[in-house]
């Protein structure tokens, strides 16, 4: 009994860690037939001139996505041609979760975030785009 209650305690936390969309601000969703990924911005929101990390997660469906990983993120000004003056580090927390650390986007406009995954051994680029004041 007491190991079905942390089954069930297990699959409740992946299913609403990967199930729901979250309603924080600022918070980034990418879906796609492989995977979601929702990375939420820790001071929340996107401001020039200030450090920020990401807490990011990776789903299969309604399920933590244990196979994948999370191998860099970066970021570029596409309508400029230059990336951050930073490099931000990826640090594993858990299956399928991760926090992203020295973000910076040093001025405001057009931003693209790119995150890179690797899922059993293939490559996959997500990409986001926002504006940042």
């Amino acid at each position: 009994m007491a190991l079905a209650a942390v089954l069930l305690l297990s699959f409740a936390a992946s299913s609403w860690a990967c199930g729901k969309a979250g309603t924080l601000p600022g918070q980034i969703e990418i879906v796609t037939a492989e995977v979601t990924l929702r990375a939420t911005p820790r001071p929340a929101g996107l401001v020039s001139g200030r450090h920020f990390t990401l807490e990011v997660e990776l789903c299969k469906g309604a399920l933590s996505a244990p196979g994948m990983v999370l191998a860099r993120v970066d970021a570029d000004m596409p309508e400029h041609r230059h990336g951050m003056n930073y490099r931000p580090s990826v640090h594993r927390l858990a299956s399928g979760r991760y926090r992203v650390e020295g973000l910076l986007f040093h001025m405001p406009g057009l931003w693209r975030l790119r995150f890179d995954i690797v899922d059993a051994g293939h490559p996959l680029e997500l990409t986001h785009l926002s504006t940042v004041q």
